[in-house]
């Protein structure tokens, strides 16, 4: 009885083991695969971001260092306008790294042409913000008027 009971469970397990060496396979394969989109993806995002923080920041400066001085003095004109740009752009690209400028050329094609629109973008995001923020005489008559 023991020995026809061993055979069985024998039998059993043999008959068990390459379905569960390929449901093993095949569980091994799709985390990998898990694996390396949840890569891909990470470094995706990280590209997309540093390219945004790069456009931000480049519009910030030129803003900063060339279009508010030229507007108090108002002499922005067209001229101004095209030069803001191509500062902004260079400022830009030469602070993404290499990495990153080769998924945009991947991804997006023309790294000027993407770059360019997303400046535009970013100032007139920038544009609004500043727009949208109280003046100063408005926010003392709301300190003035606020309970104490």
């Amino acid at each position: 009885m023991q020995e026809f009971l061993r055979d069985i469970l024998f039998a059993v397990v043999t008959a068990a083991c390459p379905v569960l060496t390929a449901y093993l396979v095949v569980l091994i394969r799709k985390l990998g695969d898990s694996a390396a989109a949840n890569t891909e993806s990470i470094k995706v995002r990280t590209y997309i971001t540093e390219a945004a923080k790069a456009i931000a920041d480049a519009v910030a400066a030129v803003n900063q260092t060339y279009v508010d001085g030229l507007k108090n003095e108002g002499k922005f004109d067209t001229e101004a306008q095209k030069e803001a740009a191509q500062r902004a752009l260079s400022a830009c690209l030469a602070s993404i790294s290499p990495a990153a400028k080769r998924f945009i050329e991947a991804a997006y094609g023309d790294i000027c042409e993407y770059l360019t629109t997303r400046i535009e973008a970013e100032v007139r995001k920038q544009k609004n913000e500043i727009a949208a923020l109280p003046a100063v005489g408005e926010l003392v008559s709301i300190a003035e008027t606020a309970p104490e």
